[in-house]
This record gives C-alpha cells, sequence and structure tokens, in this order.
C-alpha cells in the first residue's frame, strides 16, 4: 500500500477521535494477586562475628596454645610473649611508687605539723605555706607514679593474648620464637583470626522486587550443592537500606543456626524465598500492557475517557501477566488491546469482557 495514503488514513483516523466520536474498547477488570511469588538467590555463609587478633606487646612469642580449626572460649589464652622490658619497668614503676608515696607522707606530715605550730607563731605564714605546698607537690606526683605504674600492667597483660569471644581458630600468623613488633606492627602483623561459627550469617544481594518485600518475618529456605538432601532455615536479621550504585543490589543478612558447626564460612548456596506479592499487585492479560515512550502503561477507562497508568511489570506466563501500580484498583477497567492511537482523555465506549 502506498505509504502516503496510509498516512492519510492515520490522520483521518486521528481526526475522527478528536471530533469527540467515541471508539469502542473491550475492558477487562484486573484481579487481585494472590499467589505468592517465588525468588532464587545465591548467597554465601559469613561468620556471625569475626576478629583479626594483634598484640600491643613487643617481645619473643614464648607460647602459641592454638592452631587454626581448634575451638577456644572468651578470654581464653592463645598465646604468650615475653616482654623483659616491660617486666623491669613495672619493677621500676613499682618501687618509685613506694618512694614517691614515702616523700609525700614526709610531706604531709611537715605540712601538718607547720600548720599546727602557725597560731603560736613558732614558724611563719610563708614557711608554712611553703610546706603545704610541697605536700601537694608530693601528693600530686605519686598520683603520676601510680598511672605510669598502671599504664605499665596493662601492658604488660597484652603479653598474654586472649580470645575476645568464643570461636574456632580460621587463620595463624605467627611461629613460636617470632618477635612480635606490637603498637609498631603494620595491618600484616596479626596473630590470629577469629570466628564465631555457632551461627552464621547467609549473605544475599537482593534485587529491587525482592528487597523491597523483605520484614523483619521473613523467611528463607537455603540449600548448598555439597549437602545433597538439607535444607536450612534462615531468618531475616538485618538489610543495609540502601541500593548498591553499581550492582543495583541491597545487601541481606539471614541468620541460620550451626550450633553443630555442620556448616563451614565461605560456603556458597542458594536461597529461596515464598513472599506475598507486593501491594496492589494484580493480575491482568498480557496485551493489556503497552509501552509509552519506554514506560510500561496500560490504558483505562475513567468517566467514559481513557487514562494511562503507569504500572510495574512482573511474572508474565505469556498470557497474563502481573503489574504493579498504587493507581490501579480492583474496579478500574483495563482496556484490552489499546489501539495505538488513544490518546489520554479520549472518549471511548467500553465493553466488558470476561478476563
Amino acid at each position: 500500500m502506498n505509504p502516503t495514503i496510509i498516512q492519510l488514513s492515520l490522520l483521518a483516523l486521528t481526526a475522527t477521535l478528536s471530533a469527540e466520536d467515541k471508539v469502542p474498547v473491550r475492558t477487562v477488570l484486573p484481579i487481585k494477586s494472590c499467589t505468592p511469588a517465588n525468588f532464587e538467590l545465591p548467597g554465601r555463609t559469613e561468620p556471625l562475628e569475626s576478629a583479626t587478633i594483634f598484640t600491643r606487646a613487643a617481645g619473643i612469642v614464648r607460647e602459641r596454645k592454638f592452631d587454626i580449626g581448634e575451638h577456644v572460649k572468651a578470654g581464653e589464652v592463645l598465646a604468650v610473649i615475653d616482654v623483659p622490658d616491660v617486666d623491669r619497668a613495672v619493677e621500676a614503676a613499682r618501687a618509685s611508687v613506694v618512694q614517691v608515696a614515702s616523700r609525700a607522707k614526709t610531706a604531709r606530715q611537715a605540712g601538718e605539723r607547720t600548720a599546727a605550730l602557725l597560731p603560736t607563731h613558732a614558724v611563719s605564714k610563708e614557711d608554712s605555706e611553703a610546706r603545704l605546698s610541697l605536700a601537694a607537690e608530693s601528693e600530686a606526683a605519686l598520683q603520676v607514679a601510680k598511672a605510669e605504674l598502671a599504664r605499665l600492667e596493662v601492658l604488660q597483660k597484652f603479653a598474654s593474648v586472649r580470645a575476645p569471644f568464643e570461636g574456632t581458630i580460621a587463620a595463624r600468623n605467627f611461629e613460636r620464637g617470632d618477635r612480635m613488633r606490637g603498637d609498631s606492627a603494620t595491618s600484616e602483623g596479626w596473630l590470629y583470626k577469629l570466628v564465631r561459627l555457632d551461627a552464621l550469617h547467609f549473605v544475599v544481594n537482593a534485587t529491587p522486587d525482592l528487597a523491597l518485600r523483605l520484614t523483619p518475618e521473613t523467611v528463607a529456605k537455603v540449600r548448598f550443592g555439597e549437602l545433597p538432601g538439607q535444607v536450612f532455615t534462615a531468618k531475616l536479621a538485618r538489610t543495609s537500606r540502601m541500593f548498591d550504585a553499581i550492582s543495583g543490589t541491597m545487601r541481606a543478612e539471614f541468620l541460620i543456626a550451626n550450633k553443630d558447626l555442620l556448616l563451614p564460612a565461605g560456603l556458597t548456596g542458594l536461597a529461596v524465598f515464598s513472599l506475598p506479592p507486593a501491594p496492589a499487585t494484580f493480575t491482568v492479560p498480557a496485551n493489556t500492557l503497552i509501552l509509552r515512550q519506554g514506560i510500561a502503561s496500560v490504558a483505562v477507562v475513567r468517566d467514559g475517557k481513557v487514562s494511562y497508568i503507569e504500572v510495574l511489570p512482573g511474572k508474565n506466563s505469556g498470557v497474563t501477566i502481573e503489574i504493579t501500580s498504587a493507581a490501579l484498583t480492583p474496579d478500574s477497567p483495563v482496556i484490552v488491546n489499546p489501539n495505538a492511537l488513544l490518546r489520554e482523555a479520549d472518549p471511548v465506549e467500553a465493553t466488558a469482557i470476561s478476563s
């Protein structure tokens, strides 16, 4: 057919529509979607807690009490470091405290005597004030000496490296006899990596359609290829509440009980979710969905006129499709196979058909 004739026909039809002639259309009512939506996402187990253990003590490792894979309790000594310099400094600080305490006592007693003799004019006021000032200075020096002793005793305690929580040694980075650099150590100077495995995080990167449906009650069934036939229940613990700018996904952490330590950290599995449909989700015939300037929409009839509603497409079975839109209601007549020339507010004559 001649392109010019086609163009003229389209113009004629447009003119007809603009002349308030009602265009016959067929409509269906959207059906509220009640079928749970199933999602499958890969994820990975992570320790409930993890810590990289350093030591502030500088010295030679005397004992290494645990190795990888071994279970430790909170507060248990993992390694012992010889710190002779700190030990001698603690002894010197203790002697210094005794020395300064003796001087402070003498100064305090002298100050008290001069203060008692001041009313008798046996000593001058200036001499009494000087002795009282010396007593105060001696007391302050005693506090400084005690503080230094406390600091060194804390540093001495770092010679015994202890577990911050109950868990499993996942990695070790030293041998007996190695020299520890203490506070001057680099990030590579760690001793142990400790993980807690009696419960695990199962971490997934949730796409927006899943992430926006997650609630504190959400439960997933997790399967691992290495453990056929076994299904683990995971409950949502937290989400990052932010979509990553690069991947467009949100980090979600689920909690899996692991009392028998069957599951290791770092194992990849598949989480299956069965969630109720999102609010305002409906099922309509697939031929009601159209694209207007690249935006998924449906045409509905309102007061005898066409109105376009932007929707979010969902599961498509070929015959029907799920759509979500807060502007759509169960009594909104949706136009089936709408004419591409229909414009907003064009008058139509709707005929309801069975969906």
